[in-house]
C-alpha cells in the first residue's frame, strides 16, 4: 500500500548493520577511556576486527535478523517509541542470555574481551535507539505537513469505505490525506475524473468484495491512464488469483497494481545524485548567473530577473518553477494576442513559437544556452524537480491536454532534462511525439537511464541542438 516501505525496511536494516560495526569499534575505545574510571587493571586496546573479525562482522550481519524477529521493522519504524524500547529490551535480553552462554562456554576468555563484550552490548541497543528516534521524528513530523502527505481516494461502497479505513492502523493512516470518496452509484466517471485531477491523487484505494470492485473497473483504468496506483483490498479474493502485488496493512490485504516507479534503491540513488548534482552544477555555473543577472538588467532593467510560473509537478501538484526571464514584463498577458496574431508553431495544447517577439534579445540567447535553465537547480534542491524527466508544463497547458492518458507523464517527478531535450527541443513540433518521449521515459525508468540522458544532454546543450 505504501509506496515505499519496502525500502525503508531493507534501508534501515543496511543503516542499522553500519550503526553496529561503529558501536563496536567505539566500544573499542570506550573499554580504554573506562579503565581509569572503574579501576580496570591490565587494560589494553582489543581491536575487535583484528581480534576476530569473522565474529564480529557476524553480529553485525545478526542484530537486524534479530531486530527484525522481534518486530522492530515493522510500519517503516513509526510504531511508538515505548514499543520501540520494549522490542529493544526483547533483544537485549535475548543477546545477554547468547553473550552468558557463550561467556561460560569460553571460561579462559581474556576479561578484556569480556570487558568489550558488555560494554558493545551497552551501546549497541542505544544507538540503535537513537537511530530510530531521529527517524521517528523525522517522518512523523514529515507526515504532520498535509501536502507532504499522499493524497488518495477511497472507492467502493460508501457504507463501507470509512469503516474499513478507518479500521486500519492509526500510525500507518498517517501517510495519507483523504481527498474524496467514490461511489460508483453516488458519482459520475466525469466527477471522479474531476476529483482526482483537481486534488493531484496518487493512489486510489478500493474497498469491497471484489465483485463490488470489478464495477468500478472504468475508474481504475481511467486511473491506470493517468499513472495513478490502485490498491485494491483483497479481503475476500482467494490465495489462488493472480496478484500483481500483495501487501498487507494491520489485517487487511491489499492487491496494488504499480504504476510508477516505486521508491527502491535505483530511486534512492536518483534522489542522492539530484541533490548532490544540483549543487556541483549550482558551483560550477555561478559566473553563468553573474552574467545572465547582468545581462537582463542591461536588456529590460525594469522587470525582475527571475521569472516564476505555476507548473503541474507530480501527479499534477502545482508548484512555483524559477526561470531567469528572457521575455518583457508583459510577456503573459500578450500570449493570446501573439497566438492570433503568430500561431503555434507545436500541435496541440502546448505553445511554441520560433520568432517568439516577447523575448528580447539577451533572452533569445540565455534560452538557446538553456541558461534561462540554471535557477531550476533549487527547485530540484526543494524536491519539486529532479535532473532528469518530463519538462513540467504550466498549469495552463496541462488542463488542455486532449487526452487524460497524458496525465501519465506526470507520474514521475518533472525534471530539467528528457529524451525531448537532447532530441530536437523546438525542432519537434508534433505534440503526440513529445508525449510518446515523454511516455518512453516514464515506461523504462533506471538509474542508468537517468545517467544516459544526463551525459547525452552536455552535447546537446553545448551545440545547442534544437534550441530556438
Amino acid at each position: 500500500m505504501t509506496k515505499d516501505s519496502s525500502f525503508y525496511i531493507r534501508f534501515f536494516k543496511v543503516l542499522d548493520m553500519g550503526l553496529v560495526a561503529l558501536s563496536i569499534w567505539v566500544s573499542c575505545h570506550l573499554v580504554v577511556l573506562l579503565a581509569p574510571l572503574f579501576h580496570w587493571e591490565g587494560v589494553f586496546y582489543p581491536d575487535a576486527f583484528d581480534w576476530a573479525p569473522w565474529k564480529v562482522w557476524t553480529v553485525v550481519v545478526a542484530v537486524p535478523l534479530i531486530l527484525e524477529r522481534y518486530g522492530f521493522y515493522r510500519k517503516r519504524n513509526l510504531q511508538r517509541p515505548a514499543r520501540a524500547v520494549q522490542q529493544l529490551c526483547k533483544f537485549m535480553v535475548c543477546v545477554g542470555v547468547l553473550l552468558s552462554l557463550y561467556l561460560l562456554w569460553l571460561q579462559s576468555i581474556d576479561l578484556n574481551v569480556k570487558r568489550l563484550l558488555w560494554v558493545g552490548c551497552a551501546l549497541v541497543p542505544i544507538v540503535l535507539f537513537v537511530r530510530y528516534y531521529l527517524c521517528y521524528r523525522y517522518m512523523t513530523r514529515e507526515h504532520a505537513d498535509a501536502e507532504q502527505l499522499t493524497s488518495v481516494v477511497l472507492m467502493g461502497k460508501h457504507s463501507k469505505q470509512m469503516a474499513m479505513w478507518e479500521s486500519l492502523p492509526d500510525d500507518w493512516r498517517k501517510s495519507f490525506n483523504v481527498v474524496g470518496v467514490y461511489d460508483p452509484d453516488m458519482m459520475t466517471l466525469d466527477e471522479f475524473e474531476q476529483l482526482i485531477v483537481v486534488h493531484s491523487v496518487e493512489q486510489v484505494v478500493v474497498f469491497g468484495k471484489l465483485a463490488e470492485a470489478m464495477l468500478t473497473r472504468e475508474a481504475c483504468e481511467l486511473c491506470d491512464l493517468q499513472g495513478i496506483d490502485v490498491c485494491l483490498c483483497v479481503d475476500n479474493l482467494s490465495a489462488t488469483e493472480k496478484m500483481p502485488r500483495y501487501e498487507t496493512v494491520g489485517n487487511k490485504g491489499f492487491l496494488i497494481f504499480r504504476n510508477a516507479p516505486v521508491l527502491s534503491w535505483q530511486m534512492f540513488f536518483k534522489n542522492v545524485l539530484d541533490k548532490v548534482g544540483a549543487l556541483c552544477l549550482l558551483l560550477v555555473s555561478s559566473p553563468l548567473w553573474l552574467i545572465a543577472i547582468i545581462g537582463i538588467k542591461v536588456s529590460d532593467p525594469k522587470g525582475p530577473v527571475f521569472y516564476k510560473q505555476k507548473r503541474s509537478g507530480l501527479y499534477g501538484k502545482p508548484f512555483n518553477m524559477w526561470k531567469f526571464r528572457s521575455m518583457y514584463v508583459d510577456a503573459e498577458q500578450r500570449l493570446e494576442e501573439v497566438k492570433r496574431e503568430y500561431g503555434n508553431d507545436m500541435s496541440g495544447p502546448i505553445f511554441k513559437l520560433k520568432n517568439d517577439p516577447r523575448i528580447f534579445r539577451f533572452g533569445s540567447f540565455i534560452r538557446k544556452t538553456s541558461i534561462d535553465e540554471l535557477p531550476q537547480l533549487f527547485n530540484v534542491l526543494t524536491g519539486d524537480m529532479s535532473l532528469v524527466g518530463p519538462r513540467p508544463l504550466p498549469v495552463y497547458e496541462t488542463a488542455a491536454l486532449p487526452n487524460i492518458k497524458d496525465r501519465r507523464r506526470m507520474s514521475v517527478k518533472p525534471g530539467l532534462t528528457c529524451y525531448w531535450q537532447i532530441e530536437g527541443r523546438s525542432s519537434t513540433t508534433d505534440f503526440d511525439q513529445l508525449i510518446a518521449k515523454d511516455l518512453k521515459y516514464v515506461d523504462t525508468w533506471s538509474f542508468w537511464l537517468d545517467i544516459r540522458l544526463l551525459l547525452r544532454t552536455i552535447p546537446a546543450v553545448l551545440f545547442r541542438r534544437g534550441a530556438e
